[in-house]
């Protein structure tokens, strides 16, 4: 089979389907309506689950190379702080903090890695037309720069072209939900003032939010809710300013070299992220409140989830009902996370702007929350995803919990010392196939653990990587033999004490 699979859009999402599925050896086109990349910084934050995406497809070194790392959270209510939240606190990742980083530094480098993979993109090229048959998908490309257009056949097409997809809108797919009455301004750019460079700043006041959120050089980020009146000729950089100068309790001077725009944020959801031969990832499948910071991470994790399914039937080729029944399974977890990240977002946004009796309320809950440690505990690792874990699909039974592992869960990335070092679990993970992790805790004390990577007995199956050890006991909080299955994104998919997963558990 030669596969021809299409990518509309050369965002993060779009660029993360390319990478992951030119690692797989699957070729495909990628177009984006732009002449050139931009240069705005957009999405300015990257959590933990992403960047262990980012490190399967080669690129995470690169971005923390290129970012700013932030340790903590810090929230204050007219004035006077009533919480923080701390990323050092998180437990089996690499990535203990959050990355500040333009999106545009994202996209170069994603660009840069597809490059390298043998991947390139055609500009100034927009979708402006699909129909679908059984086998294939016939797309309408306009060529911006001449002006004339082509009908262009391929076996797939992936939207990742934005809130306004072309995609979505030429498949006839409804985009549900609302838009917030509230008008909101940003500016990015260099300030002088004494806000921590390690964390990022929410100020909550009576008259509207301010975010503050360091970037790297120096630079800014300053998101408020803008203000009921604006003097009529005032320039927007100097509106932000003033009002981050009302909003905060430390002083704060925009330097010359700010850039400031005005948008408006919505609360909706494609109404189906998937259409025989067409699928929606990022921003054309969901758009959210900025609050949390979770836009660019989710669309990323959309893409790739789908990316190693998409490969897997590339290279080898299966029944019309098995592939429905692997893409039904990506919409439906899907569906879960972006339903997650639409209520958490819509919470945090309504949060912002409570008055009266409700702001009391909210700052109570949130000091009580902070000293408990449930800000640290819950918040955090739900923020940061290192919590995801989904539903079964029908006929998969009940979650199964051994020690840290979970069923239908994010493989915890412990470390486990071996003859060699340290290795971590997700090092262990191929970017195409599910692979079996079979782990032994029994053992001398004080040896390091074994590691034996095993091929699939006749070529069939996912291979297997034994781990056996006495570490092992208390780096997973297991006591005997366990034995699970891993997808590519690094789920659970399987789980079984003892034995190994049954033949009738998904790896899907």
């Amino acid at each position: 089979m030669n596969p021809r699979i299409l990518i509309v859009g050369a965002g993060p999402a779009g660029l993360a389907a390319a990478v992951s599925l030119r690692l797989q050896g699957v070729p495909v086109t990628v177009v984006d309506k732009a002449a050139a990349p931009h240069t705005h910084p957009k999405a300015v934050v990257l959590w933990p689950r992403a960047l262990e995406i980012f490190e399967r497809l080669g690129v995470a070194d690169g971005l923390v190379a290129a970012g700013h790392p932030l340790t903590g959270q810090h929230y204050h209510s007219n004035g006077t702080r009533v919480a923080s939240m701390t990323f050092r606190r998180l437990r089996h990742t690499k990535y203990k903090y959050a990355l500040a980083i333009p999106q545009h530094t994202t996209e170069r480098v994603l660009r840069d890695r597809l490059t390298a993979l043998g991947g390139s993109i055609r500009t100034h090229t927009e979708l402006i037309g699909l129909r679908q048959d059984a086998e294939t998908v016939t797309t309408t490309l306009a060529d911006l720069g001449s002006g004339t257009t082509s009908d262009e056949t391929y076996d797939w097409v992936i939207g990742a072209d934005g809130v306004h997809s072309s995609v979505r809108a030429a498949t006839g797919i409804d985009f549900v939900g609302q838009t917030y009455e509230q008008t909101f301004l940003l500016s990015d750019g260099p300030c002088d003032t004494g806000l921590a460079t390690d964390s990022a700043h929410y100020f909550m006041t009576d008259t509207g939010v301010l975010v503050m959120v360091p970037l790297p050089d120096r630079q800014w980020r300053a998101f408020i809710s803008a203000p009921r009146e604006i003097p009529e000729g005032e320039a927007l950089v100097d509106t932000v300013a003033r009002v981050v100068t009302q909003r905060s309790p430390v002083p704060v001077r925009f330097l010359d070299g700010h850039a400031a725009g005005r948008f408006r944020i919505h609360r909706k959801a494609a109404e189906r992220v998937w259409q025989d031969r067409v699928f929606l990832v990022g921003d054309a499948a969901h758009a959210h409140s900025p609050a949390g910071a979770q836009g660019i991470n989710t669309g990323v994790e959309d893409a790739t989830s789908l990316a190693w399914r998409l490969g897997g039937i590339c290279r080898t080729p299966v029944s019309t009902a098995e592939s429905g029944r692997l893409f039904t399974r990506w919409a439906d977890e899907r569906h879960q996370v972006v339903e997650n990240v639409l209520r958490d977002t819509d919470l945090q946004t309504r949060l912002w702007g409570v008055r009266g009796v409700r702001r009391r309320l909210r700052d109570v809950v949130l000091y009580g929350a902070e000293r408990t440690g449930l800000l640290d505990r819950v918040v955090i690792p739900r923020q940061t995803q290192i919590t995801q874990r989904y539903e079964p699909a029908p006929g998969q039974g009940r979650p199964k919990a051994v020690g840290v592992l979970r069923s239908h869960a994010r493989l915890p990335n412990v470390e486990i010392p071996t003859g060699g070092g340290g290795t971590h679990l997700h090092d262990l993970l191929p970017t195409t196939e599910p692979i079996t992790l079979e782990f032994d805790p029994t053992g001398t004390p004080g040896h390091p653990t074994k590691v034996r990577h095993l091929a699939a007995v006749g070529g069939t199956g996912p291979d297997t990587v034994s781990l056996s050890g006495p570490a092992l006991r208390s780096a997973l909080g297991i006591s005997r033999r366990v034995t699970c299955v891993v997808r590519p994104d690094g789920i659970v998919a399987a789980l079984a004490p003892d034995t190994a997963p049954g033949k009738g558990e998904s790896t899907s």
